[in-house]
This record gives structure tokens, C-alpha cells and sequence, in this order.
């Protein structure tokens, strides 16, 4: 009597190191001077909730990808500070609230991060997110980005960063609740 292995034809399949080499021909694309490159997460990553859901839903993605990580803090200007005749007091405020959470999200991303043998980078950049990381998504032909879910009501009226990455973006756009 036969086993099902035993039983089964060998199909014209491709051999394994076949099979290996197209999958390393897909994960290793080039850049616009023909140079070999890894394919690229961006993930924007803040002080909120969804932070650590998006930037563990990239490393994941990255981890299968084997991809680099790119997570970026975008610094947004306080802009009630700006109308107010007192801006120039509250600047130092908000300059050091500013490192405070830049800090934070490093640590965040140190700490989800550290264990997988993946490379990944932290940068930070000031102004609007959506604009801020799609641009950053564009410098860097990236393949993909990610972002938490935004869970402010007033996002619902003026448009969440998601949302607006997605009209923004010539790549794929994740968003992570």
C-alpha cells in the first residue's frame, strides 16, 4: 500500500534553489541606478495608543519582508502657541515637551524593536504628518507605510493623517487600529 507522498507525481515545479532564487530576486529590488536594494517599511509613529500596534504590525511585515524599517516622529508645530501674542514664551515649553516625546517614541521603538534581527532607523521631522511622512515615503521609494488608527473625535471633522496619506501616497497605505 502506498502513502499519499508516495502516490503523488512529481510536478515540473520549480527546484528549491529556484524557488529561493526568485524570492530573493523579489525582496531585493533596484534602485533607479540599478543597485540592489532591500524593500522599505516607513511607519509613522507618535505618543498615542495605536503607536505601538502600528510599529509591532511594520516590524512583523518588515520580519517577513526582509525588509528595512524606517520610524519617523513628525514634530507638529503647536499653532494655538502661534496665534497668541505669547508665543515666544511658550516656545521653550514646547520645544522641551518636544524632546520629551521624541525620547519617549525612541525608547518605544528601542524596546518593541531590540529583539529582531531586522535593520531599522529613527528620524524626526517637523510639520504636518501626512505631509511630512508621505514626502518621507517618496524620498525613499518606500514600499510600504504604516500608521495607528487616529482615535481623536476631531479627526472625524478635519480628516485623520491616515485618511489624508491615503490621497497623498504612491505607495500602500496601512493603518493599524
Amino acid at each position: 500500500m502506498t502513502t499519499p507522498a508516495e502516490s503523488r507525481p512529481e510536478h515540473p515545479r520549480r527546484s528549491r534553489d529556484q524557488h529561493d532564487a526568485v524570492i530573493e530576486q523579489t525582496t531585493h529590488r533596484r534602485d533607479h541606478r540599478g543597485r540592489a536594494r532591500a524593500p522599505l517599511i516607513v511607519v509613522g509613529i507618535d505618543t498615542s495608543e495605536a503607536s505601538p500596534h502600528a510599529l509591532a504590525h511594520a516590524a512583523g511585515a518588515a520580519r517577513r519582508m526582509h525588509a528595512t524599517v524606517l520610524v519617523a516622529y513628525i514634530s507638529t508645530l503647536a499653532t494655538s502657541a502661534y496665534l497668541t501674542s505669547l508665543a515666544p514664551m511658550g516656545a521653550d515649553l514646547t520645544t522641551d515637551l518636544t524632546t520629551e516625546q521624541v525620547t519617549a517614541t525612541r525608547e518605544l521603538a528601542t524596546e518593541i524593536l531590540h529583539d529582531l534581527p531586522l535593520p531599522w532607523s529613527f528620524t524626526v521631522r517637523c510639520g504636518d504628518p501626512a505631509v511630512e511622512l508621505a514626502r518621507l515615503a517618496e524620498e525613499n521609494n518606500a514600499d510600504s507605510l504604516v500608521v495607528g488608527r487616529s482615535s481623536s473625535r476631531l479627526h472625524r471633522l478635519t480628516g485623520s493623517t491616515a485618511a489624508r496619506l491615503l490621497r497623498r501616497t504612491r505607495c500602500p497605505v496601512t493603518v493599524v487600529p
